[in-house]
């Protein structure tokens, strides 16, 4: 374990702000350093959380006193400065998804072994102890057999939404924005890796605006979800067993709600076990500070990572949904 850690951010966009504030709270993290393409940005963004500007991201990995860097650049670019954050030497917390495809990610999952730093894809919410509690309900058999897994995740941006994931050149849309939480969930309760999978999406934008999927796992179960960046949702999730049902408010962001266990012919049960969104990004930055010396963090391990971009490999496929900006064999 790693008593403290002195991170690097690349990049300042929302999710940069909301991991700088979890670090603000956390127990083991502080900012050293942010680096952005305009030195003005990076300075502002110090200013108002801490650490030093580089006018560069390059010049966050040479900064030989950062200890961990936190990858919050789009999609098509975490190959790239995962490989070169390893190569410095750095510990990688990697947004997600890790990479466009699976060719991307096994070579700079190669390179991070190679080099042999902590590395895990950002998915906060398995750092929560929400998230664990579901996982220990449906485990320990409080539905009986798991039979069937429901989840969303969407939003509803502007038409003229002007974001990268809003780009289908760069990996923009529903699914590897959104939807990689619903398949990332699905694999972790399914406990094992699908067979089959499908992806049903509306691409008249050029990206999946909205879509849905459905997954088969070796024992039966099945997971369907819907997910769009066009298309606001329930986002939340349910889980169906033999012996009862589970529901989960907020399953992402882990805020106000609950889980609620319904056994059949018993009076329903409910967890409240929530957090506010900073203590959420705090609890993601003092897991890597936890298992620093394993160089992987079990809530998030560096083979689920490669079977998450497999996965969505395969529903990118059923869909048709090819990115220009990913490298291919």
């Amino acid at each position: 374990m790693a008593e403290q850690l002195r991170w690097g951010i690349l990049a300042t966009g929302s999710i940069a702000r909301q991991f700088a504030r979890g670090l603000a709270v956390s127990r083991t993290g502080t900012l050293h350093a942010v680096g952005s393409r305009s030195l003005a940005t990076a300075e502002g963004f110090a200013r108002e959380h801490g650490g030093r500007g580089y006018a560069s991201y390059q010049a966050v990995l040479d900064d030989p006193s950062v200890e961990a860097v936190y990858i919050a650049l789009p999609h098509h670019m975490h190959e790239e400065w995962t490989i070169k954050a390893a190569q410095a030497g750095k510990g990688i917390l990697c947004e997600k998804p890790f990479t466009l495809n699976s060719l991307e990610a096994t070579t700079g999952i190669s390179v991070v072994r190679e080099q042999g730093v902590f590395f895990m894809e950002a998915f906060m919410y398995r750092c929560h102890p929400q998230t664990q509690k579901l996982v220990e309900l449906v485990r320990g058999g409080a539905i009986g057999k798991l039979l069937n897994i429901n989840l969303e995740f969407g939003f509803a941006a502007g038409e003229d939404w002007d974001n990268f994931r809003a780009d289908g050149a760069l990996g923009g849309g529903g699914l590897m924005d959104v939807g990689t939480y619903c398949v990332s969930m699905a694999r972790l309760l399914a406990g094992e890796e699908p067979d089959r999978l499908s992806y049903t999406a509306d691409l008249t934008r050029g990206y999946d605006a909205q879509g849905s999927g459905c997954l088969h796992f070796p024992s039966e179960v099945t997971a369907h979800f819907a997910c769009g960046i066009h298309a606001q949702l329930r986002n939340d999730v349910r889980v169906y067993g033999t012996e009862g049902w589970i529901s989960v408010d907020q399953p992402w962001k882990c805020r106000e709600g609950a889980i609620h266990l319904q056994r059949n012919g018993e009076d329903a049960h409910t967890f409240e076990i929530t957090s506010t969104n900073d203590e959420l990004y705090a609890l993601e930055a003092d897991a890597v500070a936890r298992f620093w010396e394993a160089k992987e963090c079990p809530y998030m391990t560096v083979e689920d990572t490669l079977g998450q971009m497999r996965a969505l490999d395969a529903l990118r496929e059923s869909a048709g949904l090819v990115f220009a900006a990913e490298r291919r064999p």
